[in-house]
């Protein structure tokens, strides 16, 4: 399964997680809270722009939402 994961932090944390998933069919990307504003806007979540978001996304544009803290 093919799961697009893209996070508001830091990139050095970014890459902390991603390193421990290996060679597996995770995807990471990182933005700016204001580029992915509209896709939040449409999938419902309030996102602070000084607390991470996490939103996944996987192959039948299921979208799964990190609700708990961010460490």
């Amino acid at each position: 399964m093919a799961v697009c994961v893209c996070v508001c932090l830091p990139l050095n944390r970014i890459l902390k997680v991603a390193q421990t998933f290996g060679k597996s069919n995770v995807t990471f990307a990182m933005s700016d809270i204001h580029d992915f504003e509209q896709d939040l806007i449409e999938l419902n979540i309030m996102a602070d722009p000084k607390q991470p978001t996490v939103v996944g996304r996987d192959e039948t544009n299921t979208t799964f939402v990190m609700s708990d803290d961010f460490s």
